[in-house]
């Protein structure tokens, strides 16, 4: 299993709404399936809420709350 981590910067927040997005180009992960931690205060993981758009050229993530986060994919 290999990962990423990735900040809370790294999400944007499109005009008119209230979610953050982070988009991950498929050549960084693949085709394969994914999970997606958020760091907690302790700097553990722990299950995050999330949405996931899968595109053929990237993967979007969809949160109500920006978080570091660690994406996980085998």
């Amino acid at each position: 299993m290999q990962f990423i981590d990735f900040t809370k910067d790294a999400f944007r927040r499109p005009d008119n709404t209230n979610k953050f997005l982070l988009d991950i180009p498929r050549d960084e992960v693949g085709f394969a399936e994914i999970d997606i931690h958020k760091k907690t205060d302790n700097d553990s993981y722990e299950e995050a809420d999330y949405e996931v758009i899968d595109d053929l050229d990237k993967i979007t993530i969809i949160m109500r709350n920006p978080a570091d986060i660690r994406v996980k994919y085998s």
